[in-house]
């Protein structure tokens, strides 16, 4: 499918209405501006076109002294989620964007003072970008540019099952513009775009599904659901000259029904997940006054009941050694709330060196961080951690009666705001949700068969339970969970479910 791509234009009305809507939702406490020194007066930076998607190439233009060196600069943001962990839990907290400057590169003034470069803009936040030219540290000029959204839906067709690459660039970091976008698909809603920590782009996978012919795939505004007529509210301007004035259309032909294709998990990129170091903050995680020794686990994540191999060494010699699995145990709706708990999953002995080998099963229970602290005299010696991983147990029946009922058996689920559930979509309409916490990890998630004889896809992904954001995005599908989610930073790897069943007749 061709690029779908927001056509240039009203540039003054943009700037203007972006100036007042970044003062707008910005906190109170970020638009307090010094009265005593006024913003020194700079000299207009030329820059054509004015707008356009990421990629555009434009002409930089404007004077310096003669023959000075002029530096040019790029005005953008760092895109992150604030989040808290303590030893009990991960709380949520928001989208943070921190100014930041880019170089683009170094030009020379002539003898007349004029300077002229070419730049082709780089995949970025969606808004109204300056660019700065800078001589001796110091800026001199100023100009700006708009990245506008731009959109892609590949391939065109296929059968049952195929994947569709959504692509979209020049998300915007104002909370409420277009910070999130909305997947629907014939209609119904599937889930939400985000690119807080990706620059602006947002990617993810989506499957074809439904009978076979034509099928609608649309990317607009909205968070949780969404929104229909953006082109009546006060961001209009952003959506008015979209082909289809809302956002971007695209079709699917959907040409055969090849069989239900197998269950798998989809995992995130795994250059997006972080890796945490042996001190970084983690669930279950305590700093010990006095650690002895080391302690290590390999593998050190898996899912439960994953055969893992404890190596310590330094600990008191010929000496007995419980292993102690530190998790959590309650759920967020009752009065009782939740702690975090210890129990004992095995023992060891040391040898005369003060070193351990043995094997650890890991339990059945949450997903997420866990410590396993190294026990000896009813003191803790040391302690190393392990990430327990989502799993599938079952879908059954895989072949279903229309109208019967489909049990998906999942465990691993966590206990964070971040991790405790999971969003389910049916044929990409999003359907709910499930919660793991209470029942120590396990999901047993009854569905109905629905839709008619053949081919029907089941899709669970991660989600964000809650949090304080201004513009909420909870319970929903995050479809691009494998490059931008609030864990990937904290070295969670949560994955997608992409199951299938076949309704016979």
């Amino acid at each position: 499918m061709a690029p779908s791509t927001w056509p240039r234009g009203r540039a003054a009305v943009a700037f203007a209405l972006f100036a007042a809507l970044a003062i707008l939702s910005a906190p109170l406490a970020s638009v307090a501006v010094a009265q005593s020194q006024p913003a020194p007066r700079l000299d207009p930076l030329r820059i054509s076109p004015e707008s356009g998607a990421a990629g555009t190439n434009v002409t930089i233009t404007g004077t310096a002294r003669p023959n000075v060196a002029v530096d040019l600069q790029w005005l953008t943001w760092d895109g992150s989620y604030q989040t808290q962990t303590t030893p009990e839990t991960v709380a949520y907290k928001q989208r943070t964007f921190a100014d930041k400057r880019e170089p683009i590169g170094r030009v020379s003034a002539d003898d007349q003072g004029q300077f002229a470069t070419e730049f082709t803009i780089p995949e970025d936040y969606g808004h109204l970008h300056d660019v700065r030219a800078v001589v001796d540290g110091q800026d001199i000029a100023r100009g700006a540019f708009q990245i506008q959204l731009a959109a892609t839906a590949t391939p065109s067709s296929g059968p049952i099952g195929t994947p569709i690459h959504l692509r979209v660039t020049g998300l915007n970091p104002n909370l409420f513009s277009g910070s999130t976008l909305a997947v629907r698909y014939d209609n119904a809603y599937t889930g939400i775009l985000t690119a807080a920590t990706t620059d602006g782009t947002a990617e993810a996978t989506i499957r074809a599904s439904g009978e076979v012919g034509d099928h609608a795939i649309f990317i607009g505004a909205g968070t949780v659901p969404s929104y229909l007529n953006i082109s009546q509210s006060p961001y209009d301007f952003l959506y008015s000259n979209t082909p289809e004035g809302e956002g971007f259309k695209f079709t699917f032909t959907t040409t055969a029904d090849t069989g239900a294709p197998p269950n798998q998990l989809e995992w995130p990129a795994a250059d997006a997940v972080h890796t945490l170091g042996p001190d970084d903050a983690r669930t279950t995680f305590e700093p010990l006054a006095s650690p002895v020794g080391t302690a290590s686990l390999s593998p050190a994540s898996g899912p439960i009941l994953t055969g893992t191999h404890l190596t310590a060494s330094g600990l008191q010699p010929d000496k007995d050694v419980t292993l102690v699995w530190m998790t959590a145990r309650g759920n967020r709706v009752s009065d009782s709330g939740w702690d975090v708990v210890s129990g004992t999953i095995g023992t060891g002995h040391t040898d005369a060196q003060g070193s351990l080998a043995t094997d650890v099963s890991v339990p059945d229970d949450l997903g997420g961080w866990h410590m396993l602290k190294l026990v000896q005299d009813q003191a803790v010696m040391n302690q190393t951690p392990f990430f327990v991983e989502r799993s599938l147990v079952s879908v059954a029946p895989a072949q279903p009666k229309p109208g019967e009922t489909v049990t998906i058996h999942a465990k691993g689920l966590g206990w964070t705001e971040l991790d405790n559930g999971f969003a389910v979509t049916y044929d990409n309409a999003f359907v709910g949700y499930a919660c793991g916490f209470n029942s120590n990890g396990d999901v047993t998630m009854p569905l109905v068969a629905t839709g008619g004889p053949g081919t029907h896809l089941i899709d669970l992904y991660p989600m964000v339970y809650n949090g304080q954001d201004r513009k909420a995005w909870y319970w929903a599908p995050v479809l691009t969970f494998a490059r931008d989610f609030p864990a990937l930073g904290l070295g969670y790897r949560l994955p997608a479910y992409r199951l299938a069943i076949t309704i016979g007749q």
